[in-house]
């Protein structure tokens, strides 16, 4: 979510729908996704690494049905609609075949088509953001107890803070799978020659899971961990 964690550049609205035309970015954010609200979410929200899961945090969750997180001129529905439409488009970006492969850069993307979906109810991003924030504040000081072990973890990874770095110690104790591989941006994920699909750390197929880098891979990138098979 925007508030959550923001670090990178902004993009425009211009901008994303420009880089949700790339490649097959398109057919990822096609898909649809399913809401799971069970589970702790220090970001607040998150997503799966099949991309086919959107993760809000219990508690978060909780405070918006019952009225104690809210946005003027927004229904509960509509809050968590936006913080959908934000994990979705991220996700999309990052494993889609377009020039966004990390988790930093899709970001602010993500933000992009989150504000934009508050403008289109005739709200201010800048006056939902500034509502929101207090919650999406106390969901990063809670310690996760029972995060899902599907969880994408590039948002922790990507240039880790001292939280990230708590947080992940104990998504690694949980069995949070992703949380005990690296970052892409750590091993300069991206265009080259040594491509995914000629490494043994690969799962096969035109994006799949690495045995070593978190998230979804794709077959024509390539990193520093290559090995040949």
């Amino acid at each position: 979510m925007s508030t959550g964690h923001l670090r990178g550049e902004r993009k425009t609205v211009r901008d994303l729908y420009e880089m949700l035309g790339e490649g097959d970015t398109p057919r990822l954010y096609a898909k649809p996704v399913e809401l799971d609200t069970s589970h702790d979410i220090p970001y607040a929200g998150g997503i799966s690494v099949d991309g086919r899961t959107v993760h809000i945090d219990h508690t978060l969750y909780a405070e918006v049905m019952n009225g104690a997180v809210r946005v003027r001129g927004m229904t509960p529905k509509q809050l968590v609609r936006a913080w959908i439409e934000h994990e979705h488009t991220e996700k999309s970006l990052s494993d889609g075949d377009n020039p966004v492969d990390v988790y930093q850069a899709a970001h602010g993307f993500a933000t992009a088509k989150e504000e934009e979906f508050v403008r289109l109810l005739g709200r201010d991003p800048a006056a939902y953001e500034e509502a929101i924030r207090p919650a999406l504040e106390r969901c990063l000081a809670r310690d996760p107890r029972n995060p899902p072990r599907d969880l994408w973890c590039g948002p922790y990874l990507d240039e880790p803070d001292a939280r990230d770095l708590v947080i992940l110690r104990i998504f690694r104790a949980k069995g949070v799978v992703d949380a005990h591989k690296v970052s892409k941006i750590s091993v300069r994920y991206g265009i080259g020659g040594d491509e995914c699909r000629k490494c043994r750390h690969f799962g096969g197929g035109l994006i799949a899971p690495c045995e070593i880098v978190c998230g979804l891979v794709r077959a024509n990138r390539q990193c520093d961990k290559f090995a040949e098979k």
